[in-house]
């Protein structure tokens, strides 16, 4: 199976809060549907693909990655501020290669693209490729520098992920790798991309929300980068090497 693109850009959360009179939305509920023989097939086959001979478990891979990032000299912000935009994105490169060791799987290249303020990077897996944005790769503020490095072990986890759907199943959880695997594949809920449209939803107290990027934010392979980036840059304050928030 080819790896799906994850072409979703990262971004910082918007207010979701709306002024939009819109009319409430009606009740409805989606009688339950049997997965495809294809789609269960698959799901058997990644049970068969789990190795326990390589498994990993994601205390290892976040102490190890912080660990390593400690020692990286480039990385420190009063070096990295030194660095050219070029020097940085080799920085990048070679903590993708490392932080790729780390957790059993193979290495993208890492790229820099010009892209709209709040946007922080994407990951492509049909070309291997993780992607920043160099607005933030570019600047000089302790707050943009965790940024970059929050976004390339975020982006470096949804690597891991597909890894572990559609290659070898390493992880130390094999439930958690089987919703992945319904995160990005399953026809009945597949990787959500958000958009520009509008999904307004009418709280109790009478004020309109739109939760469009609520739904990409909180879907499983989401949660589990976002949190396994988190608990890596909580260690790295703990050791000095980024600002805490």
């Amino acid at each position: 199976m080819n790896l799906e693109s994850l072409e979703r850009i990262e971004v910082v959360s918007p207010n979701e809060y709306i002024k939009d009179s819109v009319e409430p939305i009606n009740e409805f509920s989606k009688d339950s549907q049997e997965q495809p023989s294809e789609f269960k097939e698959d799901i058997e086959s990644m049970q068969s693909r789990f190795e326990m001979t390589e498994i990993v478990t994601d205390l290892e891979m976040t102490e190890g990655i912080a660990k390593y990032l400690e020692t990286v000299d480039e990385l420190k912000y009063e070096n990295w501020c030194k660095l050219s935009l070029s020097e940085r994105a080799e920085v990048l490169n070679k903590i993708e290669q490392n932080v790729a060791v780390i957790e059993h799987r193979p290495a993208l290249k890492v790229e820099l693209e010009q892209m709209k303020p709040r946007s922080l990077g994407y990951q492509c897996a049909a070309e291997d490729k993780i992607v920043l944005n160099t607005l933030y790769v570019g600047a000089n503020s302790r707050e943009q520098h965790r940024e970059v490095i929050d976004t390339i072990i975020h982006e470096g986890r949804h690597a891991y992920q597909h890894y572990n759907t559609d290659v070898k199943t390493i992880h130390e959880s094999i439930s958690k790798v089987r919703t992945w695997y319904e995160n990005f594949y399953s026809p009945e809920y597949k990787y959500y991309h958000s958009g520009t449209q509008k999904i307004l939803i009418p709280y109790h107290d009478g004020t309109i929300h739109d939760v469009d990027y609520r739904l990409y934010y909180y879907q499983p392979v989401e949660t589990d980068a976002r949190d396994f980036a988190a608990d890596v840059l909580t260690k790295l304050e703990q050791r000095g090497i980024v600002c805490t928030k």
